[in-house]
């Protein structure tokens, strides 16, 4: 693949931002409408008594602003902003802000860059379009604002707040003319590309914040004081978007490959959409999450998506869009498990990752067929009954969110290859799980409904939840999809008694997208360990004929699982060399993982692109 030298690339972005081709969408709306838009919202600011939220509110602002509507009424609702900010200078969130003006408190510490991000923007853009008392009101909203940036602590690997600290601070100070906040933000930027260049993007594949990445990326790229940091965050911009393109499922308009956060359990979709349409790689215009809204989503009102629209140069993203199939590694943590690794085709592609970070995430993700109407294959531990993340419950930020467990893994992948474990002991004491959030204890690897599920040489229907179809768990499953086929083997599945946990294959609702494969560890809380052991591999191409051979071909691999007390090891053995795990389950420790892709930082096909970008950052 060719490389284009960052010197040249800069210099094709600079001739092109901020502007689009032509040709390109775009989600500019109708001005007409947005001024309804607007007015409908001014209403629900205009009433002292009604619920806000922090970001709606301030999308407002920068809407109404960016289109020169009506400034005197932004005084209400800077004021209204400045009512949900935390005002005493002896609380640890002074200077943050409620997520809603209903909250008792500050709830939810990123609220501050939420709102400091916007605030940033307004003021560099558009502040001559307010009223004085508007302008005064607002910065002194900022000068509070940078006090709780700074109060709040943030990891390098929390990608999205930490670049939204770094813009935040840089616009706020550059504003405020204080200088000292303005080089803060400039020395987060370059420390997490420092941080980037030994340990990769912390919030990997995060289809969700990699749009958030961007839009304040792109913010700094282009209105941040300091030349060498909008170059910078022009780097940075250009490696999200390696690793996007790396990583892209065209077959079905999505990122493909596993996320450390997701919120999307059947089709991985989210905020980067924002990006990826106007790039042109969608067929249709997405609907975007109604998080920054009051009352949802606003058709029509731009302001924002059109100063932060950047379309990557072709250069940058379609050769290696273009090679498939194409082996794809990433890294985002310190550790040798703290690796992503998928493989693309034409029609199937397969994802895993070394290790769990989180209860949003996804570590092993396929994709089969041709559309993006096809849901996309997950496998994960389940504690509450909620297989297809439809059941959102309240956290302790506020904010509704459909969360698994969150086991110890061990993960090996080769090509279109992986070796995964699951393990978890969610009722033991001590465990990080309150026991009256969970119910039970499963292991789902969720289908698409329209796909065939073989058993051996025979074709299976699914149940219901209520009679579920009985599976073999010691039998090759095979799941077909047009020529793409996923081949499933369960080298190991224990109910928390110490027994086989019963495989059980269900479609909730006929006409519904969706169906399941579940090993049931436990179907009421149980104290115990329950371990769920897979291999996978995908294919294309394979026509019935094919198909029978592929079958024949899968169900001859040597595979061993083997236990010595706590200590489990799993192999299949490949052509090209095993495939190998051993893992201490009591003291959750990784003893050998052999058989998988060479580490790199982002590489495609062997090629670090990564580390050739973030060179000049490695210490």
């Amino acid at each position: 693949m060719r490389f284009v030298p960052l010197s040249v690339s800069l210099a094709m972005v600079c001739l092109a931002a901020p502007f689009q081709a032509a040709s390109l969408p775009t989600w500019a709306g109708d001005p007409g409408q947005a001024e309804v838009e607007l007015e409908q919202q001014w209403k629900a600011i205009n009433q002292p008594d009604r619920p806000l939220p922090i970001r709606g509110t301030l999308r407002f602002v920068l809407e109404a602003a960016g289109r020169g509507w009506h400034p005197e009424r932004l005084e209400t609702a800077l004021e209204r902003v400045r009512g949900m900010q935390d005002l005493d200078p002896a609380s640890a969130t002074f200077g943050n802000f409620k997520w809603r003006s209903d909250q008792p408190r500050v709830m939810d510490r990123n609220a501050v860059e939420f709102a400091s991000q916007l605030l940033g923007l307004i003021h560099c853009r558009w502040s001559d379009r307010l009223t004085g008392k508007g302008r005064r009101e607002m910065e002194a909203i900022m000068g509070d604002a940078v006090e709780g940036l700074r109060r709040h602590r943030v990891s390098l690997d929390y990608t999205n707040i930490y670049l939204m600290q770094a813009w935040s601070l840089i616009s706020l100070g550059e504003a405020l003319r204080r200088n000292d906040v303005a080089a803060e933000g400039y020395e987060r930027l370059r420390a997490w590309l420092r941080h980037t260049a030994r340990q990769g993007v912390g919030e990997y594949g995060a289809v969700t914040y990699y749009g958030i990445d961007l839009d304040s990326l792109v913010m700094i790229a282009r209105f941040a004081g300091r030349p060498a940091a909008r170059e910078e965050a022009m780097l940075a911009i250009r490696l999200l978007w390696t690793d996007i393109a790396a990583h892209w499922w065209a077959p079905g308009d999505r990122l493909g490959g596993t996320n450390s956060r997701s919120y999307d359990y059947a089709f991985g979709r989210g905020y980067l959409e924002a990006h990826t349409w106007t790039a042109g790689w969608l067929r249709r215009r997405p609907q975007l999450e109604g998080a920054g809204w009051i009352s949802g989503p606003r058709e029509h009102l731009s302001v924002l998506r059109e100063t932060v629209t950047f379309v990557p140069p072709a250069a940058w993203t379609d050769p290696i869009r273009a090679q498939v199939p194409r082996t794809v590694v990433q890294r985002w943590g310190p550790g040798p498990e703290h690796v992503a690794t998928h493989w693309v085709g034409r029609r199937a592609s397969l994802a895993s990752s070394g290790a769990s970070r989180g209860s949003d995430e996804r570590t092993l993700v396929a994709d089969l067929g041709d559309s993006p109407a096809v849901p996309q294959i997950t496998l994960f531990m389940d504690g509450r009954g909620d297989p297809y993340g439809n059941k959102p419950q309240p956290t302790a930020s506020g904010h509704s969110k459909a969360l698994h467990l969150t086991p110890f893994l061990a993960c090996v992948q080769r090509g279109p290859e992986v070796l995964q474990l699951l393990m978890d002991e969610p009722f033991a004491p001590g465990s990080r799980y309150r026991r009256s959030e969970l119910e039970c204890v499963l292991t789902h690897l969720i289908l698409p409904a329209a796909a065939e599920l073989w058993s051996g040489t025979a074709r299976v229907s699914p149940g219901t939840a209520a009679a579920p179809t009985l599976i073999p768990a010691d039998r090759p499953l095979y799941v077909r999809f047009g020529d793409a086929v996923l081949g499933l083997r369960i080298l190991v599945g224990r109910s928390v008694d110490g027994g086989r946990a019963p495989l059980q294959y269900i479609a909730e609702r006929p006409e519904g997208p969706l169906c399941r494969l579940t090993l049931v560890h436990a179907e009421r809380p149980a104290e115990g360990r329950a371990l769920a052991g897979v291999w996978l591999r995908v294919a294309d191409g394979i026509d019935d004929a094919g198909f029978a051979a592929w079958r024949e071909d899968f169900a001859r691999v040597l595979t061993e699982a083997r236990e010595d007390g706590d200590r489990l090891a799993l192999r299949v053995v490949l052509p090209g060399g095993p495939l190998e795990l051993v893992a201490d389950l009591a003291s959750r420790v990784r003893l050998t993982l052999a058989g998988g892709e060479p580490p790199a930082l982002l590489s495609v096909n062997g090629h670090d692109l990564g580390a050739e970008m973030l060179a000049g950052y490695r210490e």
